[in-house]
């Protein structure tokens, strides 16, 4: 198919119903691929426009999938359903989306759904209570979207268009994040995933990188978009690829990056800026260096559990210079590496987002 600029709109959907976030996610598009992420996709083929969202499945009761679909996606939407109380979730998700928001500048948008007669008198008094709540953050700027009617789902739609997310920009390398992998009879191995950076090409040779051996070398054999397939795939665009090389689906997770050969550097340890969400709260009230507790932090798609092993204390709304001491390898560029600090622990109604991380270059 010869090439089209078409937008793309990669939505991450968020909140405690699970009816809700189907409601929001088949407004953007068809159910597809469903593990411990629930992604739906459409296509405009009149307006050239892409939208792919997703959802995490089983969290609050587990982080890891809420915290990837923060990382695919660039527009954040909070469901708040009205007909659920304001909780410890719903909190847990305002604190990831401000943290997303810092590193990363990705668009935020609130949602209220779930409404019915006899609770429709909350709308003004929920309103009210969530803008204080953004106002701690920075998102105090975002606006709160009330869905009543089916044509306010239309306006939902509107808005995350004039968020015009993909922006192209000029990179010197590409890089993929992987979400799902399979095999497929006749072609080999596919992986489904989102170009984060630049773009990619049928024919050309990358690395897939990621895990603690040296990066393995594959040739793009094809590239799809919604069952279309192209010869290339830009930032932005959600694609389905097929690897030629001697890999099994067994061998790629989401710890693996596909990226132009030779950029990424291993990392175990470095100095960094650390920051202490002010809500978070440590068991002894401080985060301190050298004691032995383990985090984890999400680096791109890649969970990786470390300690902090020197510098300050650091309470909460802090910041400080630490050096982190990682048991995976971490991947970078030449520009600082950026991460999420969290706990993987079952949810108990207690914020496990601690920070986040911006590495401090020699």
């Amino acid at each position: 198919m010869s090439e089209l600029s078409e937008a793309n709109f990669i939505v991450g959907i968020f909140g405690e119903s699970e009816k809700e976030n189907n409601l929001i996610g088949q407004t953007l598009g068809s159910p597809g691929t469903r593990s411990d992420i629930q992604f739906y996709n459409r296509l405009d083929n009149h307006l050239n426009q892409v939208f792919c969202s997703l959802t995490p499945i089983d969290y609050p009761e587990k982080i890891k999938p809420f915290l990837q679909t923060l990382a695919i996606s660039n527009i954040h939407i909070l469901v708040v359903d009205l007909s659920l109380e304001l909780s410890a979730t719903t909190g847990e998700i305002l604190v990831g989306m401000d943290l997303f928001h810092q590193l990363y500048d990705s668009q935020n948008l609130v949602v209220i759904a779930g409404i019915n007669a006899k609770n429709e008198w909350k709308i003004s008094e929920t309103v009210k209570k969530i803008k204080t709540i953004l106002h701690t953050s920075s998102l105090k700027d975002t606006e709160i979207l009330v869905i009543k009617e089916k044509q306010d789902l239309e306006i939902l739609k509107e808005k995350i268009i004039k968020f015009n997310e993909t922006k192209i920009k000029s990179n010197t390398y590409s890089k993929t994040y992987i979400d799902h992998v399979f095999p497929v009879k006749g072609i080999g191995t596919v992986i489904l995933g989102i170009v984060k950076k630049g773009k990619i090409h049928v024919g050309e040779m990358l690395e897939l990188t990621g895990n603690e051996s040296a990066g393995k070398k594959v040739i793009i054999r094809s590239i799809q978009k919604h069952d279309r397939n192209f010869k290339e795939a830009f930032e932005g665009d959600r694609v389905g690829i097929a690897l030629k090389g001697n890999i099994s689906p067994n061998e790629i997770n989401r710890d693996h990056l596909l990226v132009t050969q030779g950029i990424l550097k291993p990392f175990k340890k470095f100095k960094a800026h650390v920051f202490l969400n002010q809500f978070y709260q440590p068991k002894d009230g401080k985060i301190r260096p050298g004691n032995g507790i383990q985090y984890y932090s999400l680096v791109d798609l890649k969970i990786s559990p470390f300690k902090f092993i020197e510098g300050k204390e650091l309470s909460p709304g802090e910041n400080t210079e630490m050096i982190l001491e990682f048991v995976k390898n971490i991947y970078g560029d030449s520009t600082p590496i950026m991460g999420i600090i969290t706990e993987l622990n079952r949810f108990d109604k207690k914020l496990r987002i601690l920070g986040y991380f911006i590495q401090i270059l020699p």
